[in-house]
């Protein structure tokens, strides 16, 4: 295995704001993911981030939507870039 080649996962609320990412994971219930999925925020979609920060809501376009996420739900979003 070549590490230098690993990607790594990253909470969504950790990404800049203009970087395009990949969904990679949702880290929760079914709840949590039913909602998410019914608002195109599946593994392997990528989104725009257009808003992100250390608190508040995270702003990210799926596909040509603009979806509102709270920081809390964010956090359980991996991505990699």
């Amino acid at each position: 295995m070549n590490h230098l080649n690993v990607e790594s996962d990253l909470r969504l609320t950790s990404i800049e704001k203009g970087r395009t990412v990949k969904i990679s994971h949702l880290q929760g219930g079914e709840n949590f993911k039913e909602k998410l999925l019914s608002m195109g925020i599946i593994p392997g979609q990528t989104v725009l981030v257009m808003n992100s920060g250390k608190r508040g809501p995270v702003i990210i376009k799926v596909n040509d939507t603009r979806v509102v996420l709270g920081h809390n739900m964010a956090e359980r979003i991996t991505v990699r870039q």
